[in-house]
C-alpha cells in the first residue's frame, strides 16, 4: 500500500511541476500580403486561387484587392496599401522612376489584340498606313502598338495615334467608326470581334507582351517565404484552370471580375501557364523603349527590375 501511495504522490508532483512549465508563446499573427487586381483575364488566377483555398492550403494569408483603373491601383501601391499587383513592364519602371521599388516575379497570361472596325476597310496591317489607331500613351499599350506595326514592316509615325485611355471608350468609338482601329485586351477585345471587328494582329502572335506579377521591394525582403507561398497557390489555379471546364468557374470570374454579363459568349480565356520569369529580351527591349522617348532618365537592367529568387 506504501509503495503504491508513493507512486501516486510522485505521479500526482510530476503533473504539477508539468502544469505549471511554462509554455510555448503564441505563434505571431501571420501577416495578410495584400494584392491588387484588375478587371482582366490576367488577374483570373489570384481570384481563382482565393476562392478555391489555394492560399490557405499553402499557409499564407491573402487578400485580393479589386481595382477598376490602373492609375487608382499604383496609387494604392505608392501609399504603401499593397505588397503585389498584376501589372506590366512599363508601369514598373515607371514606379522605380519614382522611388517606389517594386520587382517583377513572372510573367502573366492574356492576349491583347489590334483590331480595324468592321466597315473600316482595313484587312491588314500595313492598311493601317495614315489611318486612326485608337490606344493611351506612354503606356503598355502604346508599345504594343508600336511593336506590332514593325513587326508588319510599318513606321509607328505613319499612323495617326490618337489618345484613348478608357477602355469602353475605346471600344465605343471603334464600334461607331469614329477611329479606323484600336488595341484591346481581353475581355474587350473578344467582344469586339464578336460585334465584325477584324483581327490584325496581337501579342500571342508576337510572344511579346510585357505583362507582369510584380511585388514591392520592401515586401520581398520582408515576407520572401510567403511570397514563394502564394506562386504555389498561384500554380495549382493554373492547373485548376488547365484541366477544369469553363463552365465550371466562368459565371463566378465574370461576377468577381465586374464583366458584363453580355460578354459570356465572347470570352477568350489565355491558355495560362505556370509562373515563370519574365524574358530578358523583353525587359530590355522595354527599358529601351522608353530611354527612346524620354520617358525615363534612369539605366535600369534586368536584375534591377526582376527577382529571381522566388520561383527557384
Amino acid at each position: 500500500m506504501k509503495r503504491i501511495l508513493v507512486c501516486l504522490l510522485v505521479l500526482a508532483a510530476a503533473f504539477n511541476l508539468l502544469g505549471c512549465a511554462p509554455k510555448d508563446p503564441a505563434p505571431a499573427e501571420q501577416k495578410t500580403i495584400n494584392i491588387g487586381v484588375m478587371p482582366d483575364v490576367e488577374s483570373i488566377p489570384f481570384i481563382i486561387a482565393e476562392k478555391n483555398g489555394f492560399f490557405e492550403k499553402h499557409g499564407v494569408n491573402v487578400k485580393i484587392i479589386h481595382f477598376k483603373s490602373a492609375q487608382d491601383r499604383d496609387s494604392a501601391m505608392q501609399s504603401g496599401q499593397l505588397d503585389g499587383l498584376i501589372t506590366d513592364h512599363l508601369a514598373v519602371v515607371f514606379a522605380n522612376e519614382g522611388g517606389f521599388k517594386q520587382k517583377i516575379i513572372a510573367k502573366n497570361d492574356g492576349n491583347v489584340l489590334m483590331l480595324a472596325g468592321k466597315d473600316s476597310g482595313i484587312e491588314s496591317m500595313q492598311d493601317l498606313k495614315g489611318r486612326t489607331v485608337g490606344l493611351s500613351t506612354n503606356t503598355i499599350m502604346e508599345y504594343m502598338v508600336d511593336k506590332m506595326l514593325e513587326a508588319h514592316q510599318v513606321k509607328p509615325e505613319d499612323v495617326k495615334k490618337v489618345a484613348i485611355p478608357a477602355l469602353p471608350t475605346r471600344l465605343e468609338m471603334l464600334e461607331e467608326g469614329k477611329i479606323d482601329a484600336c488595341i484591346l485586351p481581353e475581355p474587350l477585345a473578344g467582344l469586339a470581334v464578336k460585334n465584325g471587328a477584324k483581327v490584325l494582329s496581337s501579342t500571342d502572335e508576337l510572344a511579346n507582351k510585357p505583362g507582369a506579377i510584380a511585388f514591392t521591394e520592401k515586401s520581398l525582403q520582408e515576407n520572401p517565404e510567403a511570397i514563394k507561398a502564394i506562386f504555389r497557390a498561384y500554380n495549382d489555379s493554373v492547373a485548376y484552370l488547365q484541366s477544369e471546364p469553363a463552365e465550371s468557374y466562368l459565371d463566378f470570374v465574370i461576377e468577381a471580375q465586374g464583366f458584363p454579363a453580355t460578354i459570356r459568349d465572347s470570352l477568350v480565356l489565355p491558355q495560362y501557364s505556370h509562373a515563370v520569369k519574365p524574358d530578358e529580351k523583353i525587359v530590355n527591349d522595354v527599358v529601351q523603349w522608353m530611354k527612346d522617348r524620354s520617358l525615363i532618365k534612369g539605366d535600369y537592367a534586368y536584375q534591377d527590375l526582376v527577382d529571381e529568387s522566388i520561383l527557384r
